[in-house]
């Protein structure tokens, strides 16, 4: 066994010793000393799968199961677990790919509330935001979000929530499939008043948001990708094969989309699959067609003729971004795309490794997992060539790594797993 496949195989074993659930570890609420980041190739057994990108609060990792549990990891202990919902067993829904169904969006942060966000599924496939303690993983928040444009279990909350003045976004699509009745949504959560407030992402239904990263932010305004929806070829638009330009308060402030939006729908080419990046003052994006566009987030231009700004990208999932240079989840492995003041787009390179999941720019390199076959790759920034490459442990869709207190994290089937870079 080579040095950074060595793993350490830690019990999962709460702060104080004892996991309750509903609630944290109680005691002290003094912070605890900091812990120094494990060694690579170290493995943080979880009670189940970690679908949604673990985010970093401090040098504390904060992860989500598909079981229904959040867990603040430090170093290689277990600050605190808690288990907020049972979750859905797979054979309860109409279709999909995720089983169980517990917490699959990636949880937020607020720091002035020092409270983590999550939507967890529980009995009936009904939604809920919960908040917590970032300290002690008490929970001091719960709001039902199932979005009142269709029927529950044909629901998924999967992109990454966002917090933003005292409000929690949650957007919502279907279940892999696109079975039963939905339409793609947002929740704005007003968390003094628990009080929501929804967005309807399509006239004619489907149109689901489910790109597992957040929103862009420009402008004060929210961007987010809709995908393909129900109209029928020459019917009215839908609203659906679509980057939209949401306001606060979730009205649509904007939107674009290509002539060929019903073709597109049509054929499962839609733009729903890539989540809006901002790369200096454009917004990039791409979807299905592996067609991309440069936007103006001022006049995203409403259905139009532009012609793409590059092709050769069917893009899954979050971008990174490094100054002007965008670096793109596409299916036959990461692009590096410059974007000039001026908007023009220029494809640096095409790696030919399999790297396919969202990537992260960290150490003086581009990381990205295959997360078909289970492999973590370091790739130079410049050129898009392999510098190293990790096996990991079996990953969910779209799994990608994190930067936290100087080691890459990843979330797994199983847990969490521990690189440096």
């Amino acid at each position: 066994m080579t040095a950074h496949r060595m793993r350490t195989l830690l019990a999962v074993v709460g702060a104080c010793g004892v996991i309750v659930a509903m609630s944290g570890c109680g005691g002290s609420t003094d912070a605890p000393p900091p812990r120094e980041a494990p060694p690579s190739g170290t493995v943080i057994s979880l009670d189940g799968a970690v679908y949604g990108r673990p985010i970093a609060v401090g040098d504390t990792v904060i992860a989500a199961t598909e079981t229904g549990s959040i867990y603040a990891v430090a170093g290689d202990t277990v600050r605190w677990r808690t288990h907020v919902a049972d979750p859905v067993p797979g054979s309860q829904l109409p279709c999909g790919n995720i089983d169980p169904v517990g917490i699959t969006g990636a949880p937020a942060y607020d720091a002035s509330a020092h409270r983590v966000y999550v939507v967890a599924e529980s009995a009936g496939a009904h939604k809920t935001l919960y908040g917590l303690d970032s300290d002690t993983g008490a929970v001091t928040l719960r709001v039902p979000v199932d979005p009142p444009f269709g029927d529950a279990p044909a629901y998924l909350q999967r992109p990454a929530l966002t917090v933003r003045d005292g409000h929690v976004y949650a957007a919502f699509g279907g279940n892999y499939g696109d079975c039963g009745t939905y339409t793609g949504a947002v929740a704005a959560v007003d968390v003094s008043a628990s009080a929501v407030t929804w967005y309807r992402a399509s006239t004619s239904g489907k149109g689901g948001i489910w790109a597992p990263g957040p929103p862009a932010e420009a402008a004060g305004l929210l961007f987010y990708s809709v995908g393909n929806g129900d109209a029928e070829p020459g019917s009215a638009y839908d609203d659906t094969d679509s980057v939209i330009a949401l306001t606060p308060d979730l009205r649509r402030a904007d939107f674009f989309a290509p002539t060929g939006w019903a073709q597109d729908n049509a054929a499962d080419r839609d733009l729903g699959t890539m989540n809006p990046v901002l790369v200096g003052r454009h917004l990039l994006m791409a979807g299905k067609s592996g067609d991309g566009y440069v936007l103006d987030p001022a006049h995203l231009g409403g259905i139009s003729s532009a012609t793409p700004a590059f092709t050769g990208c069917k893009a899954f999932g979050p971008a990174a971004v490094d100054t002007d240079v965008a670096y793109l989840p596409c299916t036959k492995g990461a692009m590096a795309v410059r974007v000039s003041d001026t908007g023009a787009a220029t494809v640096l390179w095409h790696t030919t490794a399999p790297a396919n999941g969202p990537p992260l720019v960290a150490a003086g390199r581009v990381w990205a997992t295959d997360w078909h076959a289970g492999t973590l790759y370091a790739l130079d920034p410049a050129t898009g060539n392999v510098l190293a490459q990790y096996t990991t442990g079996a990953l969910p869709h779209f799994a990608a790594p994190l930067l936290a207190n100087g080691v890459l994290v990843l979330g797994t089937m199983s847990g969490l797993e521990y690189f440096r870079p």
